[in-house]
Order: C-alpha cells, then sequence, then structure tokens
C-alpha cells in the first residue's frame, strides 16, 4: 500500500488546513460583502437562502418567486431585509447585485442563466446544470464571453466525507474497482401538496416531462456526478428499463428507474430509482478486489476490507464500528481516534454543512477569481449520462454515448 498511516494523517491535516484556509480567505473579503440576489425560493432555494444567511461574506438583498407563498416565506427568511420580486428580470436590472443563486425548475436553468450572465451577474445554479446538453453548452459559453462565474450545485463536491473517500479511493483502499451500486429509494409520491389545481404543474413540475425528467435528473444527477468523479472514467453504454407504474394520478415522468452503465475496464454500475419502498434510502457503494467504500444518506462513509486483503499501514489508528458483524472504518475528516505523536493529533469541528460549504467558496471565487471546484465542464458528464439512460429506456435498446457529448465544445 502507497499511503502510510502517517501520510493518511497528513492527508487529513491538510483537508482541515484546507477548510481553514478557506474560512479565513472569506473573512479577509468581508469588508465587502457579496450582494446576492436568490431566484427560485421553493424547498431547496429556501435551503439555500438559509446557508447564506449564516454567511458572513454574503448580503441577500433580493429574492424572487413567481408562487406568492415562497416569495414571502423567502422574505421573512431575511428578516424582512431583502426586497421581493415577482419577475426576476426586474431583479436583474439592479446594479448592486453582484451575484445570484438560481434554484428554480430545471428548465429555466438556463434561460435565467443566460439572462443573469448576460446582465453581469457571477451565478450558481442548482444541479442538473439544464434541461439539455444544447442549453448546458450555451450557459459555458456565455460565461466565457462576458467573464462571470458559473459554478453548478453538485453539493457532493464540497462535502468532507465524499472528498476523503475519493482520497482513499484514488490510493488504492479499496484496489481495483470492479463495480458500482448507486441507489434512491423513497416510499412517497414525490408530489407535493396543491392549494388550488392552476397551480398543478407550477409547484409539481418534476412530474411533467416540459419542465423536468423527472427521477433521472432530480436524483440520479448527484450520484452520477460522483461515479464520474470516483473512477476519473465516462460512460461507454448504458441500458435500462423505467416506467409509471405505481403512481397513476396524471405524472408524465417514470416512478422507476433502473439502469446499467458500462465504464471502461469493464466496471459496471448499477442504478435504482424507486418511489414505493425507502428500505435502502440512498447512496453510493464501490467495489474493489480489496474492499468496500459505502456512502450513504451524504453524512456516512465506511470502508469495509475484503478478508484477504493486507492491513493497511494506518488501520489501526482509525476509527472504527462493527457492522453487521463485519468491521468498518469510518470515513471523515479527523479519521484518526488516537495517535503516538501529539502533533498529529488533529482537531477540526464536525463535518461542515456541503451546502454553506459550496456557497461560501462561490462567494470566495467571486471576490478572488479562482475557479469552483464544479464549473458547466464538470456538471456536464452527469446530465449527458442520464440523458442517454433516458434514450436507453425510450428505445428499449443499448445506448452508446459519443466521446463529443460529455464535452462543452
Amino acid at each position: 500500500m502507497s499511503m502510510t498511516r502517517r501520510e493518511f494523517l497528513k492527508r487529513s491535516a491538510v483537508a482541515a488546513a484546507a477548510a481553514s484556509f478557506s474560512t479565513l480567505i472569506a473573512r479577509a473579503n468581508q469588508q465587502e460583502k457579496v450582494k446576492v440576489g436568490v431566484i427560485g425560493t421553493g424547498a431547496q432555494g429556501q435551503n439555500l437562502l438559509r446557508q447564506l444567511m449564516s454567511m458572513p461574506s454574503a448580503e441577500v438583498v433580493a429574492v424572487c418567486d413567481i408562487y406568492a407563498p415562497n416569495r414571502i416565506r423567502a422574505v421573512e427568511l431575511t428578516q424582512f431585509r431583502a426586497q421581493g420580486y415577482s419577475d426576476y428580470r426586474a431583479l436583474l436590472e439592479r446594479k448592486d447585485i453582484e451575484a445570484v443563486v438560481i434554484a428554480s425548475p430545471l428548465h429555466l436553468h438556463a434561460p435565467m442563466t443566460l439572462d443573469a450572465l448576460q446582465a453581469g451577474k457571477h451565478v450558481f445554479c442548482e444541479k442538473a446544470i439544464a434541461y439539455s446538453i444544447d442549453e448546458s453548452r450555451q450557459m459555458a459559453q456565455a460565461a466565457q464571453r462576458t467573464g462571470k462565474l458559473l459554478q453548478i450545485g453538485h453539493q457532493r463536491h464540497y462535502n468532507d466525507t465524499y472528498n476523503q473517500a475519493y482520497w482513499l479511493i484514488k490510493e488504492g483502499a479499496i484496489g481495483k474497482i470492479t463495480h458500482v451500486r448507486v441507489l434512491w429509494h423513497r416510499n412517497n409520491s414525490w408530489r407535493r401538496p396543491v392549494p388550488d389545481p392552476k397551480f398543478e404543474r407550477l409547484l409539481n413540475w418534476r412530474l411533467y416531462k416540459d419542465y423536468s425528467h423527472g427521477l433521472l435528473t432530480e436524483l440520479a444527477s448527484h450520484q452520477l456526478d460522483v461515479v464520474n468523479w470516483f473512477l476519473g472514467a465516462l460512460p461507454i453504454s448504458v441500458m435500462g428499463y423505467g416506467g409509471i407504474d405505481y403512481w397513476k394520478d396524471g405524472r408524465e415522468v417514470y416512478d422507476n428507474v433502473e439502469l446499467i452503465f458500462n465504464y471502461p475496464g469493464g466496471v459496471r454500475v448499477m442504478y435504482s430509482s424507486i418511489t414505493t419502498n425507502a428500505y435502502d434510502g440512498y447512496g453510493e457503494w464501490f467495489f474493489g478486489d480489496k474492499g468496500t467504500m459505502a456512502l450513504t444518506n451524504e453524512t456516512s462513509g465506511l470502508l469495509y476490507r475484503e478478508r484477504n486483503a493486507e492491513k493497511l499501514e494506518w488501520e489501526d489508528d482509525a476509527n472504527t464500528v462493527q457492522v453487521d458483524g463485519r468491521r468498518a472504518v469510518v470515513i471523515e475528516p479527523t479519521p484518526t481516534r488516537r495517535a503516538p505523536q501529539r502533533g498529529e493529533q488533529l482537531a477540526q469541528q464536525g463535518q461542515r454543512n456541503a451546502y454553506y460549504a459550496e456557497l461560501e467558496h462561490f462567494l470566495q471565487c467571486v471576490r478572488t477569481g479562482e475557479q469552483p471546484k464544479c464549473t458547466a465542464a464538470d456538471a456536464l458528464p452527469a446530465l449527458t449520462c442520464i440523458l442517454g439512460a433516458k434514450t436507453a429506456i425510450e428505445t428499449g435498446a443499448l445506448y452508446e454515448f459519443k466521446p463529443e457529448d460529455f464535452r462543452l465544445g
């Protein structure tokens, strides 16, 4: 094994130092807070708004939503400091706003981002990046043309557990990866209550094909982004099944999907998303010939070693748990429980909120000009994966990806 216990500890120390340095940089730039507008203040928009309101480097001055209850709630969350708008174009006309956070329905990501960039605003846009590959390319081209930032909200890139797991995999902790299992299982209709039928498509946009690709864009895109990132590869082909088999409520998108992706080197990735059983929850499992990396619920990471794998040099210093009779190393930003040298003892607060971290870094990038961890180029492959999968389901045939579909230009 190439990584020693000391190197493992140092890796964690570097991660902790990077987090601290990021905080220091953000504080150093607090002399002038970034004035932010939030466009789309439904459930996810309100989540991001709460993060921004607790952030010293942000000043939320405007919020926008076409649906009045969401808009009013957003203004309340800012303690009435922000002005509310029903038309995002009016928000973009404000010269004092430097950056916008877009958390609108998927089909509006591209037009709103294009308008915001043209108005001279830096843009943080929720995932999936856009409804289509062509729209994604337009967004990237507009960012390059205007010289403004475009960050896509795949928050797992800012999750400390995922970053620790990534480096352990890179260092060979699970050996050669041969299979990946990914799933997102829930037991509900995914339908939001509607006070008036006229708001049905406005509030339940995820269920209609003109506005979303359903489970594929709203859930699978998160996780396939992780698969591409961890494998350092892109799929060759995909086959799959899907249907509206349980929820006969007028929805137009699948209520279940099952996919098999073929990656280079014979790596198989199995993906499942269902809406009728929540037993498994959601997560990603990477299977190697020396171990398994299990990441669940965005909060838990466990490393299981195969019984015939040699012991890792740092393994005795790691926090461990017993799961169903098997020993697992706990994946966390500070993985050591004890260390023989005082200088190796790590000190860091609990895992950072990934939503907070991604927005904090976005504002830091606005001030420093550096690039975020998830640009349009980083986000496009996940969209390409799910659109290929959608075609495979619709045609009932194997879909073979074209390399150029993963590139912006």
